[in-house]
């Protein structure tokens, strides 16, 4: 729904990154933007912004690291956010069909900012928001939405653009899963218990890929 990588993570980082450097950090923007691209595959912000500390930081840093992890993960957000083109149109042919419910990872006072900042809150039943940073998994909410809707686990159908994350979550609970090849790569197909049942990328496929 949102282009988190091209839109909020490349100022957040930049943010940040200028803050390590402040703190002893020994690299220069430049080099820290290659190392989180090199990491952010397999890692979450919270892990590359620790190994930069640790490998190329100083005590200074490593102290410091609590103000780092705000500093990307409460990063001012815009009043108004965009939605990804045909989002929009999407929303309002599903959500008279489906019971949509919107499963976001993060901090749960940044994530429902973005939520107010695309005015979506509207389009589901509920938003659930899974603390990342303590390394919860999008796994407990599909089951409780499961269970909120009485339905079967492969009656479930997953969006999502991490491989990493939802995909994998959903496919381990039985779930239905449609990798939206969207933004920075999270995660490797190889790693999935299973290959997702759709694959789009953009919401111009959604629809018709989805048998929706």
């Amino acid at each position: 729904l949102l282009d988190t990588s091209g839109l909020l993570t490349p100022s957040a980082s930049r943010e940040t990154f200028n803050l390590m450097i402040q703190k002893g950090l020994k690299l220069t923007p430049a080099e820290c933007e290659s190392f989180r691209t090199g990491l952010i595959r397999q890692h979450s912000h919270r892990e590359v912004f620790e190994k930069l500390a640790t490998e190329y930081g100083t005590p200074e840093t490593i102290e410091h690291l609590p103000q780092i992890y705000d500093s990307f993960y409460f990063a001012k957000l815009p009043h108004n956010l965009p939605l990804i083109e045909g989002a929009r149109q999407n929303l309002d042919y599903l959500k008279p069909k489906y019971a949509l419910y919107l499963v976001t990872a993060g901090i749960e006072s940044s994530q429902l900012g973005k939520v107010a900042a695309l005015d979506i809150e509207k389009d589901f039943r509920k938003v659930f928001v899974v603390n990342s940073i303590l390394k919860h998994k999008k796994k407990d909410a599909f089951n409780e939405i499961i269970k909120m809707e009485h339905i079967k686990p492969d009656e479930l159908l997953c969006v999502g653009n991490s491989l990493l994350s939802e995909i994998q979550d959903a496919l381990q609970i039985g779930a239905k899963a449609c990798y939206f090849e969207h933004g920075e790569e999270r995660g490797k197909r190889s790693d999935l218990p299973r290959h997702p049942d759709f694959h789009v990328k953009n919401h111009s496929e959604l629809i018709k890929t989805c048998q929706l």
